[in-house]
């Protein structure tokens, strides 16, 4: 009878993958491409410092999408040698420094060359699905993310494309609190190259097809949002945000400056 805990995989540089607990052997199966649901903690090895505590409500992620580290990623879809995690399986991931956030550490929470350790349970899995889906022309990525018009705009107006520069009014908020922690909407109109990195990926595909005039609510999930990291100290990881957006022009074709 096998042992549990057990290491299942190890290498030299100090990642190991240990099995805490086996789930079901017929049930569900984690893999790269896969929507998961996972429960989490990660801790510093050396103090045992908590600085990620997901338990109370399971994360949806897709494994290969970056919204965790990579390292996790592998010890949740299995490498070679290593089975793919089950429904009801719990893993235990040490993961080093070059693995993890190596020197530049992770704000206040994960100090520089720190060793981590995660722990992790599979909840669910569902078979892969596509990151894109072609709706008029436009990418509409799924997993959660959905817009809304609030207001039409001019049918025979300028759109918003990828590439395309436009100005813009918006406030960004927490889908769960519903704090703020962006408000560009009282103030002049921001320039935005529409699909550019100023702007998480979510806000870019909520936008694609406005017209001049339109205003729209969009809801992005944390994969097409700020991840794991979520973003300095006003966007905590694995949050779910509401934009409302104004579009107020947009560029011509030709047109570089307006």
């Amino acid at each position: 009878m096998e042992t549990i805990p057990r290491v299942i995989f190890s290498q030299p540089i100090g990642y190991k993958i240990e099995e805490l607990r086996k789930g079901n052997p017929e049930g569900k199966k984690a893999f790269s491409g896969a929507r998961v649901s996972i429960l989490y903690t990660g801790s510093l090895q050396e103090t045992g410092t908590i600085f990620a505590d997901f338990t109370g409500t399971p994360v949806e992620l897709i494994l290969g999408s970056g919204e965790i580290l990579h390292a996790v990623e592998v010890g949740v879809a299995g490498i070679v040698g290593v089975a793919d995690m089950l429904v009801g399986d719990r893993r235990k991931i040490t993961v080093p420094p070059r693995m993890g956030y190596d020197k530049r550490g992770y704000g206040e929470l994960v100090p520089p060359n720190a060793c981590l350790i995660f722990e992790v349970e599979l909840v669910d899995a569902w078979d892969e699905i596509p990151l894109w889906e072609p709706i008029d022309t436009a990418p509409r990525p799924k997993n959660g993310f959905t817009f809304e018009v609030l207001v039409n705009g001019l049918p025979d107006s300028k759109i918003a494309v990828s590439g395309r520069q436009v100005r813009i009014r918006y406030t960004g908020s927490l889908l769960k609190t519903g704090d703020v922690f962006d408000n560009k909407f009282s103030i002049k109109p921001r320039k935005y190259l529409v699909g550019s990195r100023t702007m998480c990926m979510g806000f870019s595909f909520g936008i694609h097809g406005m017209h001049v005039g339109e205003k729209r609510t969009i809801t992005v999930p944390p994969i097409y949002g700020y991840g794991h990291l979520g973003k300095a100290t006003v966007i905590p990881p694995h949050a779910w945000l509401v934009y409302k957006v104004e579009l107020v022009d947009a560029e011509s074709v030709g047109d570089v400056n307006f």
